[in-house]
C-alpha cells in the first residue's frame, strides 16, 4: 500500500528532523556562549529555572509517546530528563533581545512547526491506513486491523530493501506467543523472527502506533519494553506510569516554543551560560544518541528481512549450493526449540530427504499461487499420503507443530494400528468421521476375533498435535509407489469414482525418485512444510494418511493409552460404506496405506 510506503517516509522524515534540532540545540549553545562574551554579563543571582528541559523541548516540539490523544513522538519527551537542572543567569536586555530575534532560533521555530506537522501527519497514516484495512476486510476485528496494519508496514519495510516478501505478522505474533507458552528463557532462545518482531513493534511504539485489539496491546507493550531498553542505554531514565510509557517523567505536556522561548528568556537574565551552553550540548548529544539508535533497530530490521530473503531464495532454487544448504538447515535449526529435531538436522545438514520435500512443498505452494483466486481463504488442508509406523522413542507432541504456518496436526487411526485406501479417501475429502471406524484383523488366519481388534480405550474424536499433551511415539514415514501399491490404487479408485476433494484439501502423495527411498520422522515432514508456507499467506492443518504399526521389536507402556488410544497387533481400520458414497466394498484383508 502507498500509505505504509509513505509512513515509513514520514518516519524517516521526522528523525531528519530531530537530528537537525540537536544541531541546532548546539548552534545555541555556542551562541550563548559568544554572546556572553560579547555582553560582559555581571553576576550571579539567587533565582533558578529549568532551562535544559525547554532547550529540549523547544527542538522537539511534540512530548508524548503513548497517551490517549496526543500525537508526538518519543523524543519530544526529552525535556523531562534535563528539567531540574537549575541554572542561574544575569544578564543585559539586548542579550536577550539578541538571542530571541537570532537567525537560529528562527531556524528552531521552523524545526518545530515542520516537526509537529510531521508527527501529525504520522498519525492520520496510522489512521489512514487502517481505514484501508476495514474496507478491504469489513468483518476484521480490532486485532486483524492492527495486525494488517503491520502486516503492510512490514511489507513496505521490505519493498525499501529492494524484497518481494509476503510475511504475515500474525505468525511473527504467534511465534512470540508460543515462545512465552512453552516457558522459554526470551533472552538465551530468541529466534531471529521473535527478535525481529520485538524491534517492529518497538518502532511502531516509538511513533505512537495506537493499537485498537487486546493482542495488539500486548504485543506493543512487549515491543514497548524492547525500545525502552534499547534506549535506557543512550542515558534516557525511563518507566512505566498509568499503562503509558513515560520518559524523564513527562507524559502528555504539548510544550509551546512560545513557552520555550519565555524560559530561555529568563535564563539567560541570569548570567550562567557556561552552565547553561554545556546542558544544551548534552542534550544535542542525548538527542543524537538516540535517533542513532532508532536508526540502528530500522538497520537491524533491514538486515532481519534481508536473511529472510536468502532463506526465501535457498527454498525457492532447487540448484542450491552446500552455502545455501547450511543457510537453509542454519534457519530451520533457529526456529526449533525440540533438541530432538535440532539434532537431526545438525546430523543431517545435506540430507537429500529434507530438500526433497522443501522443493515439494514448494511446488504446491506455486500451485495454489496460480489458483490463489479461486481459493476461499488463506487456510488449507494438506493430506499427506504415505507409508508409516511409530517407534519406542516418545517426543513431545508439539514437536510436530514447528511454527506457527502449521496450524494443527491430526491423526486419525490409533496407536499401533494400519488404514486402508477407503480410509486414506475419507482423510482427504474430510468425510471420515470417529463413528464411521471400523477396525478388523488385518491378518489371514488370524486366532483373534474381530472383536478382540477394537481399540483398548474408546475416543470420541481425532487425536489432535495442537490439543494433545505430553509425549506422542516418534513417527516415521516411508514414500509409496505409485505403479504398484495396491492401497494407493484403492485411493486412486475412490476419488476417479466419487470425486475430488474440495478445492481447499490439498492431497500430497509421498511419491519421490528411485535414488530416496529411506523412512524419515514425519516433524522432518511438517517442518519442510511450515518453512515453506512461512514466505506466503497460507496456514496449513496437517492430516496425516498412513498407517500407525509398530515392528515387532517395539514396545510401549500404559502412558500410550493415556495421550489417545492403542490397538493389537494386525489391527486395521476401515471405514463403513457410509463415508465413501455407496462405492464398492472394502475387503477386511485389503492393503494397507501402510
Amino acid at each position: 500500500m502507498a500509505t505504509a510506503d509513505l509512513l515509513l517516509e514520514l518516519m524517516s522524515s521526522w528523525i531528519d528532523q530531530r537530528e537537525g534540532c540537536a544541531r541546532q540545540l548546539k548552534k545555541l549553545a555556542d551562541e550563548l556562549e559568544s554572546l556572553r562574551e560579547k555582553c560582559n554579563a555581571g553576576e550571579c543571582v539567587g533565582n533558578s529555572v529549568s532551562v535544559v528541559g525547554a532547550a529540549c523541548l523547544l527542538g522537539a516540539g511534540a512530548a508524548t509517546l503513548f497517551t490517549g490523544g496526543a500525537a508526538a513522538p518519543f523524543l519530544g519527551l526529552l525535556g523531562g530528563v534535563y528539567t531540574g537542572v537549575g541554572v542561574t543567569v544575569s544578564v543585559v536586555s539586548k542579550l536577550t533581545e539578541h538571542f530571541v530575534s537570532s537567525d537560529t532560533m528562527k531556524e528552531a521555530e521552523k524545526i518545530e512547526a515542520k516537526s509537529n506537522d510531521i508527527a501529525q501527519r504520522i498519525q492520520k497514516q496510522f489512521d489512514q491506513l487502517k481505514a484501508e484495512i476495514k474496507k478491504v476486510s469489513p468483518s476484521a476485528d480490532p486485532d486483524e486491523v492492527d495486525r494488517g496494519v503491520m502486516t503492510e508496514l512490514l511489507g513496505a519495510m521490505a519493498r525499501r530493501s529492494g524484497l518481494k516478501m509476503e510475511i504475515d505478522v500474525s505468525i511473527l505474533h504467534d511465534m512470540l506467543q508460543r515462545s512465552a507458552y512453552q516457558g522459554m528463557n526470551m533472552q538465551l532462545n530468541q529466534s531471529s523472527m521473535i527478535i525481529m518482531i520485538n524491534v517492529f513493534v518497538g518502532i511502531l511504539a516509538f511513533f505512537a502506533f495506537r493499537s485498537s485489539g487486546k493482542g495488539s496491546k500486548l504485543l506493543i507493550a512487549e515491543g514497548t519494553k524492547q525500545m525502552i531498553k534499547q534506549m535506557s542505554t543512550t542515558g534516557v531514565k525511563t518507566a512505566f506510569k498509568g499503562g503509558a510509557m513515560v520518559v524523564g517523567g513527562a507524559v502528555g505536556l504539548a510544550f509551546a516554543l512560545p513557552e520555550a522561548v519565555d524560559s530561555w528568556k529568563e535564563a539567560i537574565k541570569k548570567n550562567h551560560v557556561t552552565e547553561a551552553s554545556q546542558s544544551l550540548r548534552d542534550t544535542a548529544d542525548t538527542i543524537l544518541k538516540m535517533t542513532r539508535k532508532l536508526r540502528e533497530q530500522f538497520d537491524s530490521m533491514r538486515e532481519m528481512l534481508q536473511k529472510l530473503a536468502r532463506v526465501k531464495c535457498c527454498i525457492e532454487n532447487r540448484d542450491r549450493t552446500y552455502e545455501d544448504q547450511n543457510k537453509l538447515m542454519e534457519f530451520a535449526m533457529e526456529q526449533c526449540q525440540d533438541p530432538d529435531v535440532k539434532n537431526w538436522l545438525r546430523e543431517n545438514v545435506f540430507s537429500v530427504e529434507f530438500f526433497y520435500l522443501v522443493d515439494m512443498f514448494n511446488y504446491v505452494k506455486k500451485e495454489l499461487d496460480k489458483k490463489k483466486k479461486k481459493m476461499d481463504c488463506g487456510e488449507i488442508d494438506i493430506i499427506f499420503v504415505a507409508h508409516g509406523g511409530i517407534d519406542g522413542f516418545m517426543m513431545s507432541a508439539r514437536t510436530l507443530l514447528p511454527l506457527p504456518t502449521i496450524k494443527d496436526v491430526l491423526l486419525y487411526s490409533p496407536w499401533n494400528c494400519l488404514i486402508n485406501g477407503g480410509v486414506a479417501y475419507g482423510i482427504a475429502t474430510g468425510s471420515i468421521r470417529p463413528w464411521h471406524r471400523m477396525f478388523v484383523c488385518a491378518q489371514r488366519g488370524c486366532s483373534v476375533p474381530s472383536n478382540g481388534h477394537q481399540p483398548l480405550r474408546s475416543t470420541s474424536g481425532w487425536n489432535s498435535m495442537r490439543a494433545a499433551a505430553g509425549l506422542i511415539p516418534k513417527i516415521s514415514v516411508s514414500p509409496i509407489t505409485s505403479s504398484e501399491d495396491g492401497a494407493w490404487k484403492s485411493f486412486e479408485f475412490l476419488q476417479a469414482q466419487h470425486g475430488q476433494p474440495e478445492r481447499n484439501r490439498i492431497v500430497i502423495p509421498f511419491i519421490v525418485p528411485g535414488a530416496i527411498s529411506l523412512k524419515i520422522p514425519f516433524f522432518v515432514v511438517t517442518l519442510a512444510l511450515a518453512l515453506v508456507l512461512f514466505f506466503s499467506r497460507y496456514r496449513a492443518t496437517v492430516h496425516l494418511a498412513a498407517c500407525l504399526g509398530r515392528d515387532k521389536n517395539t514396545f510401549f507402556g500404559p502412558e500410550i493409552l493415556e495421550q489417545y488410544t492403542y490397538t493389537i497387533d494386525n489391527t486395521l481400520m476401515k471405514t463403513s460404506q457410509e463415508t465413501q458414497n455407496r462405492h464398492r466394498p472394502v475387503q477386511s484383508h485389503e492393503k494397507s496405506v501402510g
